[in-house]
């Protein structure tokens, strides 16, 4: 696949050391081997004491816990996989999604094996645990072979190094105790690639055809969004396709590898119909091979004119145009469809990303355009990546030059068409990185051995910034990475959770349901909840460890699935309004903890989970609530600062949290702001404050506000701890549990961590 001139025929400035090309060969896999122990050891040793812990694996990520909750049920009905799970939220069991199976299988067979048929669930716990970090050590071989195949030796081990030491998203969900999906999505693709190139380079071995087939088939039964690949290789073969009519030095070549990988897809995915968006799987390798298979008859008749090309093209533009305009006149929903797959691509550019941090962008930061979250991610192989992207630029056909247009390798132009559409999916959210770390790498290892091949000088230079600019800030990265990237459950919500699980009532009666088999035609459409059956108010950052931990139901969970019901829940300014909506939910315990509300902080900063709500509220907008104005600072300039409006105070979440539902009588917290319109040129719409006057007494506050409203005064609080009004007592919550840790005031009187409290009005 690979094009490189042999080195008899380089310039003598480019030829390499004889010694250095023999060194490289004949110790590559012992080099590849030191670079997996190298990526084995910075997904394991930083983490070991987060996961392992005396008798707990305490996976360091959210959906962790749901893949985890799915696999123990597998391991005691293998191969049945839950397809539907009444723990997973309260509702109807027939809206859970699921995701794609083969991750779990995978899991759950080593297991079922390791275990003899009948694993505990502790040695369950343990090779899930383990499954990524070693997923992320076979990558850095897939990065090896298909970089070795699509450029030369010393591009596959530059590559290998920089997918090794990558750090950011990326080496997270291939870490230790990161169970999830993503990581086998990246090695998957991977391999698919090399085995279709290699299959391509020998179109009659039917035997690697079927195993990039299955590679494919395995891969779009781990992701659900699996078929944006599948577009991706169709893009790459169309435009082999159009290339063919144009001068090039070795024949097109043929695409029989490719039908046969889609073809043993499309025997397969469709028994998997259910799962979400495989119909869009289903379509676009269907279509797919249909629209390919026709684009080379047209190919194949315009050959036989005088003047192929512009009838080829002609006949395409058409084509493709009648069917996009078919389809949107035909089949209902295009419109809603095209819009829907273009918001879960790019979230943040449709309004519809949340609070979810794996779903923002990687270009914007607070509003401003910026490129330091994606440098944190890729550090200077960023920027050989793009160089990259230039070089290995399909021509501009009917303008390159000659001899330019005349070099076409379908593993470059593959490896493009990926890095090209990675690259502006991972600038859209943070979560596609995962993809984009294998074109980083890829491409940094291409771009770094043509600098490598310049000459002497030009290749140190090389070495020492790939040194100091990759591999130190890499590792750096990796070895001491943000504290808060460990997000496995604290000691204070393990001891709420074990708690729970022991001290309230089974939602089934029987604990055994927990690891029932739930077939669809029982726990579909027509299932309803048992009368014993109730769930737990959280917000769902916590729905899966009260599903796994505590094994209740959770109102919500991190798949957003009733996120506006907990929102609204904690934004509430009443029991009365608070309590319709436990009911319809059958809420019987609601947990709160110290993320949710805000804490004291400085300028416009905003310490906690609060603004988030406000994401997914449907009856509650932000301005209520808080309010930022400029206040002069201790130098006179006016500084941005943010103020807590009666509403926050008054919200449940604040009352519980904060207050524990007792009555509060805003002595000490209120102040009156005198505003006026902001002075230009600061943006927003922002006031600013001309004088302010502080209360003793929330009532003498209050009717001071009421003296001055018309003049534009407005009563805040400045801390979000001190209440800026009286707050009556919660009567139907009651406390029934808080954890060990204290975060406001000292000792026993101190506000927990962790705090239950039980609905007193729910139905028993």
């Amino acid at each position: 696949m690979s094009t490189t001139q042999p080195e008899s025929s380089r310039p003598p400035e480019q030829q390499r050391s004889p010694s250095l090309k023999a060194f490289l060969s004949r110790w590559q896999w012992i080099l590849v081997a030191a670079l997996c122990l190298l990526a084995f050891s910075i997904r394991v040793f930083p983490r070991f004491n987060l996961v392992f812990q005396p008798g707990f694996v305490n996976f360091q990520e959210t959906d962790a816990w749901y893949f985890v909750r799915m696999s123990e049920n597998l391991v005691r009905h293998f191969p049945w996989r839950v397809t539907v799970d009444p723990y997973v939220v309260f509702g109807h069991v027939q809206n859970t999604v699921t995701p794609p199976p083969f991750f779990d299988w995978l899991l759950g067979l080593i297991a079922w094996l390791a275990g003899a048929g009948h694993p505990s669930e502790s040695l369950l716990h343990v090779i899930a645990a383990w499954y990524p970090a070693v997923l992320g050590v076979f990558i850095v071989v897939a990065v090896f072979i298909l970089a070795k195949l699509v450029f030369e030796l010393r591009a596959a081990l530059v590559a290998a190094a920089i997918v090794a030491t990558l750090p950011g998203h990326f080496l997270r969900v291939s870490s230790l105790g990161f169970t999830d999906h993503h990581v086998m999505e990246s090695l998957l693709v991977t391999l698919f690639f090399y085995l279709l190139l290699r299959a391509i380079q020998a179109p009659h071995s039917i035997g690697i055809s079927l195993a990039a087939g299955l590679t494919l088939t395995a891969y779009l039964l781990t992701f659900h969004g699996g078929a944006f690949v599948v577009g991706i290789v169709l893009a790459w073969a169309l435009y082999d396709r159009v290339r063919s009519f144009w001068p090039r030095e070795e024949p097109a070549p043929s695409l029989r590898p490719l039908y046969v990988a889609f073809l043993i897809a499309l025997s397969i995915c469709p028994l998997f119909h259910r799962l979400t968006w495989m119909d869009y799987t289903i379509i676009a390798l269907g279509l797919g091979s249909l629209a390919m298979g026709a684009v080379e008859l047209w190919a194949k008749w315009c050959r036989r004119l005088a003047r192929p090309r512009l009838p080829f093209l002609g006949g395409l533009v058409a084509a493709g145009t009648v069917s996009l305009t078919l389809a949107a006149v035909l089949v209902p929903g295009f419109r809603h469809t095209a819009k829907t797959i273009a918001s879960a691509l790019m979230p943040y550019l449709f309004g519809v990303s949340g609070a979810i941090n794996e779903l923002q962008p990687l270009v914007y930061e607070q509003g401003r355009f910026t490129l330091m979250p994606a440098l944190h991610q890729f550090y200077g192989a960023y920027f050989l990546a793009l160089i990259g992207l230039f070089l290995l630029a399909p021509p501009a056909t009917p303008f390159a030059a000659e001899s330019t247009a005349k070099r076409s390798d379908p593993g470059r132009a593959l490896i493009f068409f990926w890095g090209l559409t990675t690259f502006v999916l991972a600038m859209g959210q943070l979560r596609m990185t995962y993809y984009f770390a294998i074109a980083v790498a890829l491409l940094s290892g291409y771009v770094a051995d043509g600098l490598l091949a310049t000459g002497p000088k030009t290749a140190w230079v090389t070495a020492f910034c790939l040194v100091i600019l990759v591999f130190a800030p890499n590792l750096y990265a990796a070895v001491n990475g943000d504290p808060s990237d460990s997000i496995g459950v604290s000691s204070d919500w393990k001891e709420t959770l074990a708690w729970m699980r022991a001290s309230t009532p089974e939602p089934f009666g029987d604990p055994a349901f927990f690891y029932a088999r739930y077939r669809r035609e029982q726990y579909g459409p027509a299932y309803r909840y048992p009368p014993s059956a109730y769930s737990v108010m959280a917000w769902w950052d916590y729905g899966y460890w009260i599903e796994d931990l505590a094994r209740r139901i959770p109102v919500t969970n991190p798949a957003q699935a009733n996120a506006e019901v907990a929102a609204d829940f904690f934004l509430s300014q009443s029991e009365k309004e608070a309590i319709p909506l436990l009911e319809t939910w059958r809420t019987r315990y609601v947990v709160v903890d110290e993320r949710l509300p805000l804490w004291p902080a400085t300028g416009e900063l905003l310490l906690g989970d609060y603004p988030a709500f406000f994401e997914y509220s449907r009856a509650h907008r932000r301005e209520d609530y808080l309010m930022l104005a400029y206040e002069p600072d201790a130098e006179g300039k006016p500084a941005p600062k943010v103020f807590y409006l009666p509403g926050y105070y008054r919200s449940l979440v604040v009352r519980l949290f904060v207050f524990g539902g007792q009555a509060v009588d805003g002595r000490g917290g209120a102040t009156i702001l005198f505003l006026r319109p902001k002075t230009p040129p600061r943006p927003g719409s922002y006031q600013d404050v001309v004088a302010t006057k502080r209360f003793d007494s929330a009532q003498e506050a209050l009717a001071a506000e009421a003296a001055c409203r018309k003049e534009g005064c407005v009563l805040v609080g400045d801390d979000p701890m001190v209440s800026c009004v009286a707050l009556e007592a919660l009567h139907q919550f009651r406390p029934v549990f808080s954890s060990t840790s204290s975060v406001i005031g000292f000792g026993n009187a101190g506000r927990k961590e962790v705090q239950v409290y039980e609905f007193t009005g729910a139905s028993r």
